[in-house]
């Protein structure tokens, strides 16, 4: 059959020429190909599903290999971020040029699901194995999310999560933290400013004290780590300069080390800045808290992914592998491809590295 014939690259071509663009291009075709590709690879069971969100519907594929529920899970994500501007060739047409293969995806993450199918063509894994290819990873997580609360993940105790690594075995990142804080106040002629409370000037105040707050964590946390990247993005609000605003909004992130909780970091900062506008009321709401990562235990998979995980690297970016490691699923993060492409214009991946990246998930799947 022709999934068993097309190689790595052959693979890739056909990946990225679906448009699974988030959020305006659509998961749930290439999850249907997928589906059947894993099931004429020998999938023992293989389930398709729909996650529902405010930005529209997207999916996720799941496939078990062997008699036996899998303790080990492989993911990728198929969706990617829109084209960026500057492509020179079509994002959805995979292109050679000067040794790279270009395309939309071939790096984040298609180019490691077109490694786990050649593998799988290959060798016909040792023990269980599941393979998760999921959808809205590049936003909100819904797959992953809906995955690990629905039964399929019953079981599993290990996962090898694909991210753009350079083919080195990731252990550690950041954990992400958003939130939003707003102030009201009646609003006015600019002549009475100095009787009206005016929420800008307030939002200023949490500013600095946030600033002043993220000035006295930059030595603090593990090394590699440093600091907790506390960033006041925004302070909007107001139509005219001789007009006081009725509202301001303040819009900031944070990236706290692994080893740290997210949740508890988000209040230290909520309660800094309620004490720096005081007696002034903050509405406050938290956008996104996402985990942070650390391998539990590299040593369990170095007989999957070998000398790769006697030397891990610490990763810039945040993935799915903190939610998989939140529940209670210990993960390294894998895969061919390098992150200063992702998201770029011309994004591209070393067909060396699909090969590596292939040899490698052979190996994994032939550990017993």
């Amino acid at each position: 059959m022709i999934v068993f014939a097309m190689n790595v690259q052959e693979r890739l071509a056909e990946l990225v020429s679906f448009d699974t663009q988030n959020p305006m291009g659509r998961e749930r075709p290439l999850c249907d190909k997928l589906a059947a590709d894993l099931r004429a690879l020998g999938a023992a069971s293989v389930e398709v599903a729909e996650v529902a969100t405010g930005l529209g519907a997207h999916a996720y594929v799941y496939a078990c290999f062997g008699a036996a529920p899998p303790r080990l899970l492989l993911n990728a994500h198929v969706d990617t971020v829109p084209a960026n501007s500057g492509y020179t060739s079509a994002p959805h047409t995979l292109t050679a040029r000067d040794g790279r293969l270009v395309g939309l995806g071939s790096a984040d993450t298609k180019g490691a699901i077109a490694a786990i199918l050649c593998a799988l063509a290959r060798q016909p894994p040792a023990a269980p194995v599941g393979v998760l290819f999921s959808g809205d990873e590049e936003r909100s997580g819904s797959c992953m999310r809906a995955f690990l609360d629905s039964p399929r993940a019953r079981g599993l105790e290990r996962a090898v999560v694909c991210e753009p690594t350079s083919c080195r075995v990731g252990s550690r990142h950041r954990g992400i933290g958003a939130a939003e804080a707003s102030a009201v106040g009646p609003g006015g002629h600019s002549s009475r400013v100095d009787f009206v409370a005016n929420p800008i000037a307030i939002l200023a105040r949490a500013a600095v004290a946030l600033d002043d707050f993220a000035r006295e964590q930059r030595d603090q946390g593990p090394e590699g780590f440093r600091g907790i990247c506390l960033n006041v993005a925004s302070i909007a609000g107001g139509i005219a300069f001789n007009v006081i605003p009725t509202r301001g909004a303040l819009l900031l992130s944070l990236r706290p080390a692994p080893g740290t909780v997210v949740a508890e970091v988000m209040a230290e900062v909520e309660r800094r800045a309620r004490a720096a506008v005081a007696p002034h009321p903050l509405e406050w709401q938290v956008r996104k808290v996402n985990p942070a990562f650390a391998t539990r235990d590299l040593r369990a998979f170095e007989p999957l992914l070998g000398a790769r995980a006697r030397q891990p690297v610490d990763l810039a970016f945040w993935t799915e592998a903190a939610l998989l490691s939140e529940a209670g699923i210990d993960a390294v993060v894998f895969g061919p491809g390098d992150i200063a492409q992702a998201h770029a214009a011309d994004e591209f991946v070393d067909p060396a590295e699909l090969d590596a990246a292939q040899a490698a998930f052979e190996q994994l799947l032939a550990s017993p």
